[in-house]
């Protein structure tokens, strides 16, 4: 009973309702019970955080992330992984995965420092693993990944990088239409790697056979990818329609049209929708022009793009919370649904869904406590406080 962390008094956002005046007692790094505040009985020793008027939430898991604070994924030091982890965690996300674009030959350096940090303590939030963006994308919809990077499938450059990941890999975004990529999604599925469609032209048959193959998830749902038509589904079509796949969007409102936000939730249901940053090293900076992996890209009202062709996005400047505002403020969603979407349904892509996601006993202590306007006032990870704001 001694040494207990309690989350008291606020809105308790469960899987599928909110607890009105819950409270959530923590010990150990792990949730030890969820209950009524009047059936909270306190601890000589407990600490007790009031929330009255607050969302106590599960941590946010963000399977897709560049950067942000100033500080990239691609600068693979303990320092910069540290700063990626303590900006997102300041906005709410646990847990979140390193998303580097799989470029020339620099991953065979990159990976292996990026693994090193992966259950690292980084003072924020914790490193789950890596999500390699590429190398084997389709370059008509390269958007604006590094085109150098970019190859064919190739099943020993493939082994070279499970290797430098040492373990640490969960998922890499391919193009199912590529040459052998139906033998490379075989071959993540089998070693527990999620593999997600993106940066593809593929057709409704080419997505089939992927999922056939062990496809399970697709990158940046509507973004760069064959759109719908009505004599051809492509990628867009198939994974609206098809219940093997879940999907992750960028919920900024520039990435994707409310509405089709919207559609998407509609059809996919919350169980199967991810929210996600795509956050660039930029999150968090003012107004103006940077640059970011190599491009010129302008930052203006929260819309990331390329200096010289600004209907080209370049990632994003979103953070968790902002996105799971936008999802209850755009689209009309409880607050129970769109943490759902922040939490439950990526820890679910990750295999997590018995440890992470949810606000229940035996649980990973992962909480983010979000004020009636979806900005966070406090995040845990494991039962560590890393951010403190009431």
């Amino acid at each position: 009973m001694s040494n207990r962390m309690v989350f008291h008094g606020g809105e308790v956002v469960l899987a599928e309702s909110v607890m009105h005046d819950g409270t959530v007692v923590v010990g150990n790094g792990t949730i030890s019970e969820v209950v009524h505040s009047q059936e909270y009985k306190k601890g000589n020793e407990d600490t007790v955080i009031e929330c009255v008027g607050n969302y106590i939430c599960p941590g946010f898991i963000d399977l897709h992330n560049q950067g942000g604070g100033g500080f990239s994924v691609m600068d693979a030091s303990p320092e910069s992984i540290n700063g990626i982890a303590r900006t997102h965690a300041a906005h709410g996300t646990t847990g979140l995965l390193l998303t580097p674009p799989v470029a020339g030959d620099s991953y065979r350096n990159l990976l292996p420092e990026l693994a090193k940090t992966v259950g690292s303590d980084t003072g924020g939030a914790a490193i789950l693993g890596i999500h390699c963006e590429g190398p084997f994308l389709n370059p008509g919809k390269a958007g604006c990944m590094p085109s150098e990077g970019i190859r064919e499938p190739d099943g020993g450059v493939l082994e070279e990088i499970l290797d430098l990941c040492d373990g640490t890999l969960m998922e890499m975004t391919i193009a199912p239409e590529l040459p052998d990529a139906l033998d490379l999604i075989l071959t993540l599925a089998k070693r527990d790697v999620v593999p997600s469609l993106g940066h593809s032209n593929a057709s409704l048959t080419d997505v089939l056979r992927a999922i056939d193959h062990g496809a399970s998830h697709v990158t940046h749902f509507f973004n760069a990818m064959s759109p719908i038509h009505h004599r051809e589904p492509g990628l867009t079509g198939a994974a609206l329609y098809s219940n093997d796949l879940s999907v992750e969007i960028i919920a900024d409102g520039y990435h994707v049209h409310p509405w089709m936000m919207g559609l998407a939730v509609q059809n996919k249901g919350v169980a199967l929708t991810c929210l996600v940053t795509d956050s660039m090293h930029v999150s968090g900076f003012d107004d103006g022009e940077y640059e970011s992996l190599g491009l010129n890209v302008k930052l203006e009202d929260g819309r990331l793009s390329l200096k010289d062709d600004p209907d080209t996005l370049a990632g994003s400047v979103l953070t968790m919370d902002r996105a799971v505002g936008n999802i209850v403020n755009m689209l009309g969603q409880s607050i129970a649904d769109a943490v759902t979407m922040a939490s439950t349904s990526p820890a679910a892509v990750l295999g997590l869904e018995n440890s992470k996601g949810r606000l229940e006993a035996g649980y990973d202590a992962d909480i983010t406590v979000l004020d009636s306007t979806f900005n966070t006032v406090l995040t845990v990870v494991k039962g560590r406080v890393v951010k403190f704001k009431v």
